[in-house]
């Protein structure tokens, strides 16, 4: 190796120390820097945000800001956010953000909460809103969110009916023609808002509902960790529900004392409140379970001799639970345990009187808008004619109700034979037994609520047993 070799080795590694001197340098400022930013954020203050009410760091307020609202970022002078002085220009910003969210939270209220101007009751929908103000739709459904969860939920001095109670669960027997929870959070009269003054303002946590006119077993969750997968059970069809309905109509030839509704469930089309079954393949999948426990034969309400009656099929998505029978239609009273294994708007009310057994006093499928009201007696029963039947179809024999005479269709209860005890101004339909599984023990939870006296008086009047409920 010549001399000039040696003397570029000696250059090579006098340069490749001084890389790694460089490079060392070089991480030893980075270290520092980061140790800098974890200082800060370690020294930073909390500051909640004006639009969401988050709790932020103040080393990243500005940047949140921006993201949830912009609006109130703008109007923040570039001049607040001082270099180095991270917690007192996130502070200061944070005061100007929440007096202009305060004002842009009045506008929103009353834009959406009151009506407009002098004389003009309208209200505007949160999109229209939105692009009044010029900003996002959601930012106008935070703030009133926001504003409604601010009003304290009202409670209610009356008594529950307790079924059962321990510091996880409150069970009730839920009258009827009461709401499961308020329209507002100010109203009362709610089974929510008894629960509220039952447990001293603790909060139940709500995992179902039941409709206003039916009644029955109701749960509340006292355990919040139990909460999502006592819903679940809910959500999933695992929580088992057996309802008790009262019946008047022809029981579904060919099916005995249990039967199967599997049918699809749309909208009216006319009603809009009310569901009408759907073959067409827009309805919902729908299916229920349903046992006759007693009933009792009658002519009384309305007459299947006619021919073209007695001639009627099966409806369509109705079929035995067990073995075909061989038998005719006829004209019933009945108490049916219900047992839906969906989860439909109406479905037991909907199905059954699908099946040909509409329930007693329901004020959108009941009996007496089926085979139809009379408010005389001296007029004749009603009998359908082949004409009539014709118009309907096995697809949706609940069509029946539109032929009905207007005078009867109308009215705000049911009048005739079809009125007085048989009139309880809500539909025959009782919650009965709820079946759970508790979430961290695994024991099955079964809770029954008994009938109430409006439906007693109801099976009293038509000759049904109901002591064993």
């Amino acid at each position: 190796m010549t001399s000039n070799d040696g003397e570029r080795m000696r250059e090579r590694r006098q340069g490749n120390l001084g890389r790694g001197e460089t490079a060392s340098a070089l991480e030893g400022e980075s270290e520092r820097a980061l140790g800098r930013r974890r200082k800060a954020r370690y020294d930073a203050i909390d500051v909640t945000c004006a639009s969401c009410g988050q709790v932020i760091k103040a080393t990243s307020f500005r940047e949140h800001l921006r993201s949830c609202a912009r609006d109130l970022s703008e109007v923040v002078p570039r001049e607040t956010w001082v270099v180095g002085e991270t917690n007192a220009s996130a502070k200061a910003a944070a005061a100007i953000a929440n007096e202009a969210n305060e004002a842009f939270t009045e506008r929103v209220k009353m834009m959406c909460f009151r009506s407009r101007n002098e004389g003009d009751s309208a209200r505007m929908t949160a999109g229209e809103a939105a692009i009044v103000l010029g900003v996002p739709e959601e930012r106008v459904k935070r703030t009133l969110r926001r504003e409604s969860l601010a009003i304290e939920l009202a409670r209610e001095d009356v008594a529950l009916d307790v079924v059962y109670e321990d510091e996880e669960f409150l069970v009730v027997n839920k009258p009827p023609n009461l709401r499961f929870h308020p329209n507002h959070r100010f109203e009362s009269n709610s089974l929510l808002s008894r629960a509220l003054h039952h447990l001293n303002g603790a909060t139940p946590y709500i995992v179902h509902r039941l409709d206003m006119d039916t009644s029955g077993v109701a749960v509340f969750v006292k355990k919040h960790s139990l909460v999502r997968d006592v819903a679940a059970q809910f959500q999933d069809k695992t929580a088992r529900k057996t309802y008790l309905a009262i019946s008047v109509g022809v029981a579904p030839p060919g099916c005995g004392d249990a039967f199967v509704v599997e049918a699809p469930i749309g909208d009216h089309g006319i009603v809009r409140e009310a569901r009408t079954i759907d073959f067409s393949g827009q309805g919902k999948d729908a299916k229920t379970v349903c046992e006759i426990l007693t009933h009792k034969e009658t002519n009384l309400f309305f007459d299947i001799a006619d021919e073209s009656v007695a001639a009627m099929t099966t409806p369509k998505g109705v079929r035995p639970r067990d073995e075909p029978r061989n038998e005719s239609p006829k004209s019933i009273a009945a108490l049916v345990r219900v047992l839906p294994l969906t989860g439909r708007t109406h479905q037991i009310r909907v199905h059954l009187a699908h099946a040909g057994l509409p329930i007693v006093s329901d004020a959108l499928y009941g009996p007496h808008l089926r085979w139809s009201a009379q408010s005389h007696d001296d007029k004749a029963k009603h009998i359908w004619s082949a004409d009539q039947l014709a118009a309907c179809s096995s697809e949706n024999p609940t069509q029946m109700h539109q032929l009905t005479p207007p005078d009867s269709r109308d009215a705000k209860a049911p009048y005739g034979v079809w009125g007085g005890a048989l009139s309880i101004h809500r539909q025959a339909l009782h919650a009965y037994k709820l079946e759970l599984v508790h979430p961290e023990t695994g024991a099955k939870l079964t809770f029954e609520a008994p009938m109430p006296s409006d439906m007693r008086s109801v099976c009293d009047a038509l000759g049904l047993d109901a002591a064993a409920f």
